[in-house]
């Protein structure tokens, strides 16, 4: 009996396939939990990450190691872990646009956009591209980012990361984003 592969199986490895199913389930701009990436995994390469014995179970813990060894990468194309959940880092933003084209979310780069928008209309934007740098208040750092006082820690890492994804999609926001994160507002810089 000949084994039949799937062509997303045949095409990129495990690693490729769990960044994948961070994009496609909106990765970019928010937090995406394990079970949902492991969800999406097995839909996107069956055979891969199901269990040898139970072939119709999904094997979450295969896929959580297969994000973990994607994490310990010298640089990584997502963010996060089991307790936050995943997300894309620009690196791995920048490879699923490159890499995901025809399968690509297109709903998710319509959010992009819009965020992009947003973005381009805050205070902060404005005032680093006329190089106001000195103008730019914590308050206007915080609208930029979409954050207020009562946003967790893994509130404003993921909208960071958010940003800086969203600045893949335009060198211009990538110039301010650096501008203003050498100017002192470490609330933009990303951890990875």
């Amino acid at each position: 009996m000949t084994k039949r592969h799937d062509s997303v199986h045949d095409r990129y490895t495990g690693k490729d396939i769990g960044v994948i199913a961070v994009h496609r389930l909106g990765g970019a701009l928010r937090f995406v939990h394990s079970e949902d990436v492991a969800m999406k995994a097995a839909e996107l390469s069956p055979r891969r990450f199901c269990w040898k014995k139970y072939p119709e179970q999904i094997h979450l813990d295969l896929v959580r190691l297969v994000l973990k060894n994607e994490l310990a990468q010298g640089a990584p194309r997502i963010a996060g872990g089991v307790r936050d959940g995943w997300m894309l880092t620009p690196i791995g933003f920048a490879w699923c646009i490159s890499n995901d084209r025809g399968q690509g979310n297109a709903a998710l780069l319509n959010r992009v956009h819009g965020e992009l928008e947003r973005v381009k209309n805050t205070a902060a934007f404005g005032k680093a591209l006329a190089g106001r740098l000195g103008d730019v208040s914590t308050v206007e750092i915080e609208a930029l980012l979409h954050i207020d006082h009562y946003t967790t820690s893994r509130g404003r890492k993921e909208k960071a990361l958010a940003l800086a994804n969203t600045a893949v999609l335009d060198k211009e926001l990538r110039s301010v984003l650096t501008m203003l994160t050498d100017k002192g507002f470490r609330q933009l810089e990303v951890q990875e």
